[in-house]
């Protein structure tokens, strides 16, 4: 008994051929507008330099391939296709009847040329979607700029240039997987249910028991064990919020938050990561700070109850914003925020009495270039702290811990930096949030996580 098959339907086939010529053509069309983009922004210097080799040595040429290989099965389409006609008459349509050997190896083959195109078509448009839409917020931060609508900050500015340029390479990480490789994505910020933190260390919890905040150093103790938990297996990250209670008042709450967490741009299920960064440094919403928005609702902070917010690098950046935003502020009451080895001298935190440390020589608090291109802000106090490590030493002079010791360390000293810390510390603003006699303070654990868009 024989087997009946179909032949190709040469009449689809020479419309995905015209498909795929056409999306060869947009590839081609987008690296010329990438090539005119990359020439025409006033960007210099070796970061600029290295952006552009990238470009022009890798991700091009990558484009390029797969314009190339879209162009080639257009070829072998319409081959097929014209093959198809002459077996079958010339009819334009696949036999009914028995055909030739292979003939179902060609459409199986088709099909499958059908599902590699379409799924790199379409990882690839939602890359480029993501990629227009950081070009647009660029070109609309230089025009407030120039228009004089708002005052951004150079870093603002380069943060979003260099997203429009991870955006574009994300075009070409999607072309080649047809995968969505969320380069640089934002998402949805979202906070789990808190957990309690243990008081003691009894051995019983793997989370770090939590630390009495009766001074600046152990206050910022809360923010390294949330980088701990972050650590755990399946953790997304995690915020700790301290409840501190004086028998006077409302209670108030420390809000704690680690930095970054992972440097992929890909934008994971962890909201504190490389995107978050660029996309806090260009002035634009995060899922990492609607997270710690989110843990704070979670963990149901009192539109009352004083607020003191604490990170470190991401994490006082993170704070920064949230200090900013209007609504944030109508939500919930911040007085303090305390930072270190965050860049944060872009932005305006009015009404707030805020501590901003860094040590000497860590360049992360600089990578915002202090501010440059913006109106001078009134932030309470700039510290600078004795550097750890070497000049060439980053990660000492960055590290949590470190900033830990070097506060410890001047508060306890008889000078003037010692004097200054322990002003801040002794202020009134701060009274709530450190345990005097009688009082004591509980705490919870706010899982958090990205959500795609």
């Amino acid at each position: 008994m024989s087997t009946v098959t179909h032949g190709m339907d040469t009449a689809a086939g020479l419309a995905a051929a015209d498909d795929l010529t056409g999306g060869a053509a947009q590839i081609d069309a987008l690296a010329a507008r990438l090539d005119a983009a990359l020439a025409d922004f006033d960007w210099w210097g070796p970061d600029a330099e290295r952006v552009r080799s990238e470009w022009s040595f890798t991700q091009r040429p990558h484009l390029e391939l797969v314009a190339e290989h879209l162009s080639e099965l257009a070829l072998r389409l319409r081959a097929e296709a014209d093959e198809q006609d002459r077996a079958s008459g010339g009819t334009g349509e696949g036999g009914a009847g028995p055909t030739a050997p292979g003939a179902a190896t060609q459409r199986g083959l088709l099909d499958r040329i059908g599902s590699w195109i379409g799924d790199r078509l379409q990882a690839g448009g939602v890359a480029l979607g993501r990629f227009l839409g950081a070009a647009t917020d660029l070109q609309g931060k230089i025009v407030d700029v120039l228009t004089g609508q708002r005052d951004w900050s150079v870093s603002a500015i380069a943060a979003s240039a260099l997203g429009t340029l991870g955006t574009a390479l994300g075009v070409g990480a999607n072309l080649g997987t047809g995968v969505d490789q969320r380069w640089l994505a934002s998402g949805r910020g979202a906070a789990g249910d808190p957990v309690a933190v243990p008081t003691s260390d009894t051995g019983l919890s793997h989370r770090p028991a939590l630390e009495q905040p009766r001074s600046l150093d152990t206050i910022m103790q809360s923010v390294t064990d949330a980088y701990a938990n972050g650590t755990a297996e399946g953790s997304n990250g995690e915020v700790r919020i301290v409840r501190v209670d004086n028998g006077a008042g409302p209670p108030a709450y420390i809000v704690n938050v680690p930095g970054t967490e992972t440097w992929t741009p890909s934008a994971g299920s962890m909201p504190r990561d490389l995107s978050a960064n660029l996309h806090l440094m260009a002035g634009n919403p995060t899922a990492a700070a609607e997270s710690v928005r989110a843990a704070m609702e979670r963990a149901g902070i009192p539109a009352d109850s004083p607020v003191l917010l604490v990170g470190h690098s991401q994490g006082g950046m993170i704070t920064g914003h949230l200090a900013t935003d209007p609504a944030f502020r109508e939500r919930f009451n911040v007085t303090n925020m305390v930072t270190y080895g965050a860049p944060i001298d872009h932005l305006d935190v009015r009404g707030v009495d805020v501590l901003q440390m860094g040590h000497a020589l860590d360049p992360v608090p600089r990578t915002d270039l202090e501010g440059l291109g913006t109106s001078p802000t009134p932030t309470s106090r700039h510290v600078d702290l004795p550097s750890p490590g070497a000049w060439n030493d980053v990660l000492t002079n960055h590290s949590h811990e470190a900033y830990i010791r070097s506060v410890h360390d001047a508060l306890a000293s008889d000078t003037p930096l010692g004097a200054e810390l322990r002003a801040y510390q002794a202020s009134g603003s701060m009274a709530p949030f450190l345990v005097g006699p009688g009082g004591a303070a509980t705490a919870v654990d706010v899982p958090v996580e990205r959500l795609p868009d």
